[in-house]
């Protein structure tokens, strides 16, 4: 405070004339004891922070203190300091609402997709419009992609030759169905072949 604001406190409430009369000595005087009162503050404020890191130094409650000493802090805020930060908390706080509504937007959108959060959060903004739009981008290149992949496994299938290979050999070469065949054969593999086809000599030629 200066000696004209100093002057202009001490004439509230008096005439003209009587602030006319109001002195050097008395401004002075009321400097100074506004000055002394003002030191007085500080000291207790100053206190009362030292008191609060000193306690800190004691106890693990960290953000307990730390919101007395933003308390403390706040209280020595002018009024327009005091605006701007309410101003910018609830700014923040809108724009938090304005993610946590766009996020359940998305997740409606997006359902179905299998997708994590922070995928999610990728094309999740403060603006409603741009989310819903970024969010139908993300959805429709997934359809895409999997129309794509039915497509290519269609086309796949079709072309399958599903025809059993056949190996080329000639099926009826071991078949022993002549006296030659069968003279052919040792004695072990003779006694064999009679004990599978008890009658098999009748049908040979």
């Amino acid at each position: 405070m200066n000696r004209e604001k100093a002057r202009k406190f001490l004439g509230i409430g008096l005439t003209k004339e009587q602030q006319e009369q109001i002195t050097e000595e008395q401004v002075t005087n009321f400097l100074n004891e506004w000055h002394k009162e003002k030191e007085e503050e500080k000291k207790v404020f100053e206190s009362e922070i030292n008191d609060l890191k000193s306690q800190m130094n004691k106890y693990n409650d960290y953000d307990d203190i730390k919101k007395q000493l933003d308390d403390i802090n706040k209280a020595k805020m002018t009024e327009q300091e005091k605006m701007e930060l309410m101003q910018k908390e609830t700014k923040q706080k809108l724009a938090d609402a304005n993610r946590i509504y766009n996020t359940a937007k998305a997740k409606e959108i997006l359902a179905g997709l299998d997708l994590d959060e922070d995928l999610i959060q990728l094309v999740v903004s403060e603006d409603a419009e741009k989310t819903i739009a970024s969010a139908n981008k993300l959805k429709e290149k997934f359809d895409i992609q999997k129309e794509n992949v039915v497509k290519e496994t269609k086309e796949s299938l079709t072309s399958l030759n599903l025809d059993p290979t056949l190996p080329n050999v000639n099926q009826n070469t071991n078949v022993i169905d002549t006296f030659e065949k069968f003279g052919k054969l040792s004695a072990t593999e003779q006694e064999k072949w009679l004990n599978e086809n008890p009658n098999g000599l009748e049908n040979l030629i």
